[in-house]
Formats: structure tokens, sequence, C-alpha cells
């Protein structure tokens, strides 16, 4: 029987293991492993420090996959080897007639100087508590949110719920030339009239180059003191990706775009691990909704190996995603990132509606992988 080793269970991951359990059955061996049993979508990680939301309601057990036809193993995995398929982990080694990674991209915050000791990451599922705990004792002053890696928005409907929001001050600093990279110009001016309009303050190409108690401290310009300062560090990938060998060199896997193969044969890359390059030199988004796009059109072609038939149309690089405006709004931008000779995408207006569909997003594929 021929076997699909997967390497990672979040977005990418589980959506190649249940795609390939729907369309080919007890024909097929999965194997799916992950260091973590517990997954939380990373959607959670803003609603539990906005306070609309917590992180154990989206919380589910990856054990719970087993029962469902997906057979997962919770282990570290040691090394890669990609020329053989082979993995080796705590928990023994595995092989694979196919092998997809689907690691992600972890946090760096030892690239920046003082992070790790003065500023609070919005990545670390571990670290949301503390950094909620902080944004619900703050009563007034600063709150400085340093994108020094992948950009994010932190709505303040806390504060506003509080009274408080006339009190504290919000400044959103980006390594990046614009606003938002991957929705043009246009889109980060778009962006940034809602930012000015909650009273936001924001400026694009300011690099941090330390952060220290109450201070953010630039490469260029001004310091930035703020009584809560949230960073989101610089991204890799894992250490036992680099370790392999796949990434050629680079700082993430090259994949053919559509098929999302690598160099090696029968093995894939998907979400955060890969890097795709758009026709503006930008690359492609890191989102959820994009491994899983790729995860279903690799499942689709190991499906098709299997059973012989036609190859299935590759990934187009259409996609979306929500851009939250506060509890009841949301924004969408959507589009055609893989256009030429730019990416063809467009914010849709803030609306309850995207507000209610991005809860939707959550709950559907928390039913399709666990069942609830």
């Amino acid at each position: 029987m021929r076997r699909t080793l997967i390497l990672g269970a979040g977005f990418g991951g589980l959506s190649v293991a249940t795609e390939l359990r729907e369309r080919l059955g007890d024909r097929h061996e999965i194997v799916l492993l992950d260091q973590r049993d517990d997954l939380v979508l990373g959607l959670r990680k803003l609603w539990a420090v906005a306070g609309i939301g917590t992180l154990e309601e989206g919380r589910r057990n990856r054990r719970e996959l087993t029962a469902r036809g997906i057979p997962f193993r919770r282990c570290e995995i040691l090394r890669i080897d990609p020329a053989q398929r082979r993995v080796e982990t705590d928990d023994g080694t595995f092989e694979g007639d196919d092998l997809v990674v689907a690691l992600g991209a972890v946090t760096r915050p030892d690239l920046v100087p003082g992070l790790a000791q003065h500023a609070h990451s919005l990545y670390d599922v571990d670290a949301i508590p503390a950094l909620a705990a902080a944004v619900a004792a703050l009563t007034r002053g600063t709150i400085a949110i340093v994108i020094a890696g992948a950009p994010y928005k932190c709505p303040p409907e806390a504060f506003e719920r509080r009274g408080l929001r006339a009190a504290v001050r919000i400044v959103v600093t980006t390594l990046s030339p614009i606003l938002l990279p991957s929705a043009g110009v246009a889109g980060s001016e778009w962006l940034g009239e809602r930012l000015r309009e909650r009273g936001i303050e924001f400026a694009a190409g300011r690099r941090p180059v330390r952060i220290e108690e109450r201070r953010v401290v630039y490469e260029e310009g001004a310091p930035l003191d703020a009584a809560l300062v949230i960073v989101v560090a610089p991204h890799r990938v894992p250490a036992v990706v680099a370790e392999s060998g796949l990434t050629a060199g680079g700082d993430w896997i090259p994949v053919d775009p559509g098929t999302m193969a690598t160099s090696h044969e029968h093995v894939f890359a998907i979400g955060d691990v890969v890097q795709i390059r758009l026709a503006n030199g930008l690359p492609l988004p890191k989102a959820g909704l994009m491994a899983e796009s790729q995860g279903r059109c690799v499942a689709a072609a190991i499906a098709a190996s299997v059973t012989g038939a036609t190859a299935p149309e590759p990934f187009d690089g259409r996609g979306h995603c929500f851009v939250e405006m506060g509890a009841s709004e949301a924004a969408l931008l959507e589009g055609n990132f893989y256009a030429r000779p730019e990416p063809d995408v467009r914010f849709v207006g803030a609306s309850a509606a995207h507000a209610d569909e991005k809860r939707r997003f959550e709950s559907e594929r928390l039913a399709r992988w666990f069942g609830s």
C-alpha cells in the first residue's frame, strides 16, 4: 500500500491528510506527524488578546484525528532526508512514498536584540495569556505594534469597550516600504485610511534594530517610547528544514508554484515553509487559506498518481483573507496573486457579514478536520 508521510498538522498538513482520506479511503496509508497535540488556529490569538474569544474555544487535540482515519503521531522531527523520503524523530524513523513538508515558519525573536526580554509576541500561542493580561491591565499610554516580519493588524476595540480608547495611543510601524505589500499600493492606502479613521498612527519603512525596556530603537529616525510593545518577530523555516538541504541555501523551500513540488521526486512543500515570488517580486502571503488550497492540490495530485487519473489543475494563486476592523466588522482582501504583471487583488469594504464569515471559516475547518 502506498504511503504519504506528512510533516506538520496545521492548515496545510490537515488539508492534505483530509483530502487524501476522502479521495482514497483505506486504499492509501497516511502518517501525520507534529510535535504538539493541541491545535489552535492563528486567528484565535488575536481574538484572545482583544477579548472577543478565548483560546480554549478553538483548541482541538490532534490525537482525535486517528479516530477519523488519519493516524497522528506526536513526535519531534530530528532529521529529514528528502532524497530517501525518510524522517528521523524522537519516536522512531518514518518513510513514505510521498513526503509533504508542512512544518510552517517559526518566529526568531533572537534576530531582534531585546525582543524576547522587552516585548510580547502575538505569534506564540503560549505567550498569548500574558499578552492578553498586559492589554487588559493597560489604562493609558502608548502601545507600539512593531512589524519586523509578516504584518498583521491589531484592532483597538478592547479599549473602546472599556472606555479607555482616548487614553491609549496606538502606533504601528513596519519595515516594509508600504503598509501591506500583498495588497499593493492601492490596498495599503485603503488600509491606511481605515487606521486613520480609528486614530491609529502608522509608519512604513521603519526597521527596528533593538527593543529596550519600554522603547523601540529603529535603524533610522527617533526611537518610540511605549508602555507596551508588541512585536511581529522575523520568521524562518524550522532548523530541521534548513538542515535538510530543502531550502537550497536560502531562507525558504523553493517549489513549483503550481504543483508545490520541490527539487526532490515525490517531495512537496506547502504553506508557510515555502516562498513563492509573485510577478512584482513580492512573496505570496503566508496565510492559512493559501496553505489549505496548496494542500488540496497536492493531495489531488497524489491521488491521481495512485489511481492513474488525469493530473489535477495546479494551484492558481487565488485566495482571500480577512482584516478585522473590530469586534463586529471585517474587510476582505481577495483576488489572484499569480496575476501578471501585478497581483490582481482588492479590498472589499468592512461589514458584519465578513466578520461572521471569518468566524465560520474557523468553525467549518474544525468541523471538517475533527467533526466538531
